[in-house]
C-alpha cells in the first residue's frame, strides 16, 4: 500500500479518518504482523493490510480512544466475539465458537494458540497455564522459568523474566487484568506459596515491570485449597478451598483493590448447595462479567439443573429447570456458560465410540445436541473436541473459557 503523505492526510480531519478506519474490518486494522499459518484462509485474511504500518498518524488514530469508542458503538449490537472452552492441563480445545463475528476469524482460538506456540517456542517448551476473558494467555517455559503474556491472534507477546526466588516453591495461580472500556491497562502475574500460618503472593506487575513479594494472613482456616483452575475476572482471582468441616468454599482475592477496599481484598463464599446432593465436582464459569456456578441438585427427589450468579451479597439463583428435558438421560459433564449469553449452558459426553455436545437454553427449557462441526445459517461455527484420544483426560479435567475482546488494542509491555 502506498503511504499517504502529510498533505494528503491533512485533507481530512482526525475524526473523519477515524470514522473511515472504524468502518473497515478490525483484523486488518489491528494486526501489525501477519501470522504464519498453514492451510487456506479466507480472502479477507489473504488480503490483510497492516494499517498501523502505513504511517505514524494512522497508527495513532487506530490506537486512539476516539476510534475505539466509535468502533464499539457501531458494533454494539453484534452477536459476540470468538471464544472457546479450553481443557486445563492438556491444552485441548473442548469447544470453539467462531465465524461471522467482528473479527471474521475462520479458525478457532485454539488453532491460533497452537500455531502461536509452535512458532514462538522450540520443541513445544511453552505451555499455557492461564486463560482470560480479554484475549490474553499466560505461558510458562519450564526450562528457563520465564513467563510470557500473549495475545495469540494479534501475536503480541511480552516476556517476563523469572524472579530470583526459588520458583519451584510457588504455585502458578494465574493472571489478573485491569481494564477500562474493554482495553487492558495493566496486568499482574500471580504465584502463590502456601505455608501453615500464612500465604505469600509473588506478583509481577506490568505497571512497575518488576516482581514483588506480598504476605497475607487469611481470616479463616482451610484444610486444603485447589489451584487447578483459578478464574481471572475483573481484577480478581477465584479458586476453590475446603474448610475444616470439608465443605467447599470459593476464595476470591482482589489484586486491584480500590482505595477504600484495601483491607477487604479477600472474600470467602460458601457454595449455595452445601446441604444438597449434587452431581458434579464443584467448579465455576464466567458469563457477561459475572462468576457463575452450575450443578445438578436433587430437590425433593427431582434433579434440577441450577445456575447461580455471584453477587456482592452472595450467590443468587438465576435458573432452576428439570433435567427431564434431556430425554436420553443426563450423563454429560458441564463445560460452562456462553460468555456472552446467559441463556445458554454447554455440556459434553464421550467415549471411544463417539461424543456429543449438548446446549441447553435455560429460558425456554430446550436442549440441542450438536454435531462435531456445526455451521449456523449466518456462518458461525460451533465445534467440539476432535478426537477420542483425549476423552478420558477431559472427563476428569477443569475447563476455562478463553474470550477474544471486541477490540484488539495493544496491551502494556
Amino acid at each position: 500500500m502506498e503511504k499517504p503523505n502529510d498533505r494528503e492526510m491533512d485533507l481530512l480531519t482526525e475524526e473523519q479518518w477515524a470514522i473511515m478506519l472504524s468502518r473497515l474490518p478490525p483484523i486488518p486494522i489491528q494486526l501489525t504482523k501477519r501470522p504464519k499459518i498453514s492451510g487456506t484462509e479466507s480472502l479477507l485474511e489473504d488480503l490483510i493490510i497492516a494499517f498501523k504500518l502505513v504511517c505514524k498518524k494512522w497508527k495513532s488514530l487506530v490506537e486512539s480512544p476516539f476510534c475505539r469508542d466509535l468502533y464499539l458503538s457501531m458494533y454494539q449490537n453484534s452477536y459476540c466475539s470468538s471464544w472457546s472452552f479450553m481443557c486445563r492441563g492438556c491444552e485441548t480445545e473442548t469447544m470453539a465458537h467462531y465465524g461471522s463475528d467482528n473479527w471474521c476469524l475462520t479458525r478457532s482460538l485454539g488453532s491460533y494458540i497452537s500455531s502461536f506456540l509452535a512458532e514462538k517456542f522450540e520443541n513445544r517448551e511453552g505451555r499455557v497455564v492461564a486463560y482470560t476473558d480479554v484475549g490474553l494467555i499466560l505461558i510458562y517455559v519450564v526450562t528457563n522459568q520465564s513467563f510470557y503474556v500473549a495475545n495469540p491472534v494479534s501475536r503480541q507477546c511480552v516476556e517476563i523474566l523469572p524472579h530470583n526466588h526459588v520458583m519451584e516453591r510457588f504455585w502458578i495461580l494465574g493472571i489478573v487484568t485491569r481494564t477500562e472500556d474493554e482495553v487492558v491497562l495493566g496486568y499482574k502475574v500471580v504465584l502463590l506459596e502456601k505455608k501453615k500460618n500464612f500465604t505469600s503472593f509473588l506478583i509481577y506487575s506490568s505497571e512497575t515491570g518488576s516482581w514483588s513479594l506480598e504476605t497475607v494472613s487469611f481470616p479463616f482456616t482451610f484444610i486444603a485449597q485447589e489451584f487447578n483452575n483459578p478464574i481471572s475476572l475483573n481484577g480478581k482471582l477465584h479458586w476453590l478451598a475446603h474448610n475444616p468441616e470439608y465443605k467447599d468454599f470459593l476464595v476470591s482475592f482482589d489484586f486491584y483493590p480500590s482505595g477504600d477496599k484495601g483491607s477487604d481484598r479477600c472474600r470467602v463464599t460458601p457454595f449455595p448447595d452445601l446441604d444438597k446432593t449434587t452431581k458434579f465436582t464443584r467448579a465455576c464459569t464466567t458469563c457477561q462479567g459475572f462468576l457463575m456456578y452450575i450443578n445438578i441438585v436433587s430437590v425433593a427427589e427431582v434433579d434440577k439443573l441450577c445456575v447461580w450468579r455471584l453477587k456482592s451479597e452472595g450467590w443468587q439463583l438465576v435458573s432452576e429447570i428439570s433435567t427431564d428435558i434431556v430425554t436420553a438421560g443426563f450423563d454429560y459433564i458441564p463445560l460452562g456458560m456462553n460468555p456472552f449469553d446467559d441463556k445458554l449452558v454447554y455440556f459434553w459426553r464421550g467415549n471411544m465410540e463417539g461424543q456429543d455436545l449438548l446446549s441447553i437454553n435455560l429460558h425456554i427449557e430446550e436442549f440441542m445436541v450438536h454435531e462435531e462441526l456445526e455451521r449456523s445459517s449466518d456462518g458461525r461455527v460451533l465445534s467440539s473436541v476432535g478426537g477420542p484420544r483425549e476423552i478420558d483426560y477431559i472427563k476428569e479435567s477443569y475447563y476455562s473459557s478463553f474470550v477474544l475482546p471486541r477490540w484488539l488494542h495493544p496491551f502494556p509491555n
